[in-house]
């Protein structure tokens, strides 16, 4: 079974679209409604009660933002669908760079019921500004340049490389590589890859050969070698993910998992780490010896404690002096 999803912005795209097959590929949720497309069932309402805001950041992920700014019902005039999807349930995560999932897909999806069994009230979601492209991207990022179509799960392959956006040349592309691209994006596969022209001044990544092992399918930045190079290219490569349900048993590539170079950052920041820790543990010991002589100096002075008070009564006799008024008798 396949969940087909595709954004739209009016009554009219939903209805072309809908009816094409190449529509039903398009993998994408709508905002506002908020609907998706229910394997050859088509458009689905997903009801507002049984989402929160943890299903509004995948969605808002999956259009291409960081995070939602807020779930509330629709003024959307729309009528339901006759059948409705009631619960949607998505992990929880707070920190998308290095967790967060990026397609609803992956959510926990409830069967679709009647909606006259069910009470439905219209979704709606808004995203925050923030692109996951240009927001802190890593070393080996991928993003799908949108072209014909407007779903994120389809347009030229670009990959964040030496600091900047390159696209990906046709160069010793393979399947293989596109289904490791689709992954780390989020899906289980791709759909089908081609090539375009790209304008005269856009750079691609050239790679002699791909090394996409098994550790390397859910990362199309493990397929990379250390070889490659920024040059012009004359075909740059294009593609359309898909999401199977049945192989949902694949995970999609995080930042945690993706990034190249990641490691090495890390050790710095635990070397960093050390440095300051064992600096503040010196300092700490010093303070704490220093506050020690303050404390015995000052009770010696005032001869607040035993341990700095002559003991007078256990001195040899020939020690002891006194010291007598007036004159002094020596005999």
């Amino acid at each position: 079974m396949f969940l087909n999803v595709l954004i739209v912005t009016s009554i009219f795209i939903y209805t072309v679209c809908s009816a094409s097959d190449e529509g039903d590929r398009l993998w994408d949720v709508t905002l506002d409604p908020l609907q998706l497309n229910y394997d050859a069932e088509g458009w689905m309402t997903i009801c507002h009660d049984g989402i929160n805001l943890d299903v509004a950041h995948v969605v808002c992920r999956q259009k291409g933002f960081t995070n939602a700014t807020s779930l509330e019902i629709s003024n959307f005039r729309l009528s339901v669908s006759d059948f409705v999807i009631t619960k949607v349930v998505c992990p929880s995560t707070s920190n998308y760079f290095l967790y967060g999932e990026t397609n609803i897909m992956r959510c926990n999806i409830a069967d679709p019921v009647k909606k006259e069994q069910e009470a439905c009230s219209l979704a709606k979601i808004s995203c925050n500004t923030d692109t996951i492209k240009k927001t802190d991207p890593y070393k080996g990022q991928l993003y799908l340049d949108r072209t014909e179509t407007e779903s994120p799960a389809d347009g030229v392959v670009e990959v964040f490389l030496d600091n900047d956006w390159y696209h990906v040349c046709k160069t010793s592309f393979t399947d293989t590589v596109a289904n490791s691209i689709c992954r780390q994006y989020g899906y289980t596969g791709s759909d089908s890859w081609t090539t375009v022209e790209p304008a005269s001044s856009v750079k691609g990544v050239l790679v002699t050969e791909y090394s996409c092992k098994t550790s390397s399918f859910e990362c199309f930045s493990h397929c990379i070698p250390s070889t490659y190079s920024i040059d012009s290219c004359e075909d740059h490569v294009t593609l359309t993910c898909s999401f199977d349900v049945t192989e949902k048993y694949i995970t999609s590539g995080s930042r945690s998992q993706c990034a190249l170079d990641e490691c090495s950052q890390c050790e710095k920041s635990l070397q960093n780490y050390r440095i300051i820790t064992g600096s503040l543990s010196s300092l700490l010991l010093f303070s704490v010896v220093v506050f020690l002589i303050i404390v015995i100096w000052f009770c010696c002075k005032k001869k607040c404690c035993c341990c700095c008070r002559k003991d007078y009564a256990n001195l040899p006799d020939h020690r002891v002096r006194y010291r007598v008024d007036g004159d002094r008798n020596d005999e």
